[in-house]
């Protein structure tokens, strides 16, 4: 089984709809399940209940062994605002942990700077910053990525662009592919591509 975590200390990166997303595009590929840790919000169990996902999500104490067995990605939508210690221990743990980071210059910042302090703590062979929110025209997300790559932080290829898709999946519930939105399917788009990432 894969172990996917999404997590990030900032709020408002699009943390819940990355790991979301992430679930169906993942289960194109195999069983799926999602843990929805984030116990403030409970966004992705929300959105499961409004409508149908090719997924499961389940809340930590659903999660037990029987409800992962012949699963073959686990994808956690962590707790928000993780204390250091808990992003270490999820860097041990799990195969992959995506940071979400939007493209504003104190974001960057900021996720540089828990980079730091994760290295300073421990390994970050399992630790990628996906850029999220990125303006749909331009290279802003890909500057924001580059210049987080010249400062030594592992970064995912895939920068996720900023839909309205995105949000109107967020007021429906279920995937970014299956709203109406004439610019779903480039949404969907990069939500697949950084499913091809997190595979390898």
């Amino acid at each position: 089984m894969r172990r996917i975590a999404v997590t990030s200390e900032k709020g408002g990166v699009g943390k819940s709809t990355l790991a979301f997303n992430l679930a169906g595009a993942l289960a194109d590929h195999g069983r799926a399940v999602l843990v929805d840790e984030d116990r403030r919000v409970r966004s992705c169990l929300q959105w499961a209940e409004l409508a149908p996902v090719p997924f499961e999500v389940f809340t930590p104490d659903q999660a037990g062994a029987g409800a992962l067995r012949g699963a073959d990605f686990l994808v956690v939508d962590s707790e928000g605002r993780p204390e250091v210690a808990d992003l270490v221990e999820l860097a041990r743990t799990f195969d992959r942990v995506l940071i979400p980071c939007s493209v504003s210059r104190l974001e960057v910042q900021s996720t540089l700077n828990l980079v730091r302090d994760l290295s300073a703590a421990g390994s970050l062979d399992a630790v990628r910053v996906v850029i999220t929110k990125a303006p749909p025209v331009g290279r802003v997300g890909h500057e924001a990525r580059d210049a987080l790559r010249a400062a030594g932080v592992s970064c995912c290829e895939t920068v996720v662009r900023r839909y309205t898709a995105h949000e109107r999946a967020a007021e429906a519930g279920g995937l970014v592919r299956d709203v109406t939105d004439p610019r779903a399917g480039e949404a969907w788009a990069d939500v697949l591509a950084l499913a091809g990432e997190v595979r390898q």
